[in-house]
């Protein structure tokens, strides 16, 4: 079964880069050309909310760059903010708050941002509090008799915060190629966190090009023997999120190209799934229907 893990501390926006020319290196975080635009982006939206937002705003980051050629010529990136999850929630701003500090900011001609962002383009699609809605504004009638009208009566409602909703699958695959080390049971070695980079570094850009639209993080939780266990934990956004077949083809796709580990497919283990489930169960009936068969001639 999933685990749902409800997360309100970020919001999740995209802009366009109209000035950026995409390019097909920009898909994977890992390549010099993702982390120098990446970059970039991150320094312009923290010196924008760091300073409206002080000790409550945490960090921003980019989960992706997409190609615009399809309405216009540039990049698409898509943007996390992340608040300090200490903050409470009434102190969260709204949803359009954020939005429109950002397009504030960049729409200044006078700014010395390292990107140019189009402030038409600023889309928030999750976010911890939703916009709060008023309602309509009425009017006394007048009248021929009566020249002053009743006071204006403005009636306004607080929304509910909102939660971004993330699924969370449990995954493990086996590296019969790797060598177990007890100091891979310690999150806090050089070779944990090696392992973890490594395995981070590779599978998190296959994860965000083949699910962009719900990709959320990747987190490596343990290592065991035999010959190395990896156990990680995928995040995606509730909504989109993928099952566990989808997970387990996109990693045995992802086997012919990662270096430095190695993906057995038959050991993949979603949710508590393993995938080589489907297929132990076909060759056991083969094999019955073989031995049968020997018997009748």
């Amino acid at each position: 079964m999933d685990v749902v893990r409800i997360i309100s501390m970020f919001l999740l926006l995209t802009v366009d880069l109209t000035a950026v020319p995409f390019s097909p290196a920009l898909i994977d975080s890992s390549s010099t050309e993702f982390k120098t635009l990446a970059q970039q982006v991150i320094n312009t939206c923290t010196a924008i909310y760091q300073k409206q937002f002080g000790r409550n705003f945490n960090r921003c980051n980019v989960k992706s760059f997409r190609d615009l050629t399809s309405r216009v010529t540039g990049t698409e990136a898509v943007l996390e903010i992340v608040f300090n999850s200490t903050t409470p929630i009434a102190d969260l701003p709204e949803n359009n708050v954020i939005a429109n500090i950002l397009v504030t900011a960049v729409s200044n001609p006078n700014n010395t941002f390292d990107v140019i962002i189009d402030p038409g383009s600023v889309n928030v699609f999750a976010g911890p509090v939703s916009t709060t809605t008023a309602a309509p504004t009425t009017t006394a009638p007048t009248t021929a008799a009566r020249t002053t009208a009743a006071p204006t009566t403005t009636i306004s409602t607080t929304a509910a915060p909102t939660t971004v909703a993330l699924t969370t699958a449990r995954v493990s695959f086996r590296s019969v190629k790797s060598t177990f080390t007890n100091d891979l049971l310690n999150p806090s070695s050089a070779a944990f966190k090696n392992r973890a980079a490594m395995i981070v570094g590779q599978l998190e850009p296959v994860f965000q090009r083949t699910f962009s639209s719900s990709f959320s993080s990747l987190t490596v939780v343990s290592f065991s023997s035999g010959s190395v266990i990896n156990t990680m934990d995928l995040s995606f956004l509730s909504t989109f999120a993928p099952n566990n077949t989808q997970i387990t083809s996109t990693l045995i796709n992802a086997a012919s190209s990662v270096s430095g580990f190695d993906i057995e497919g038959s050991s993949i283990n979603v949710n508590g799934i393993s995938s080589g489930g489907v297929s132990h169960k076909i060759s056991l009936v083969t094999a019955s229907c073989l031995v049968l068969l020997s018997w009748l001639l």
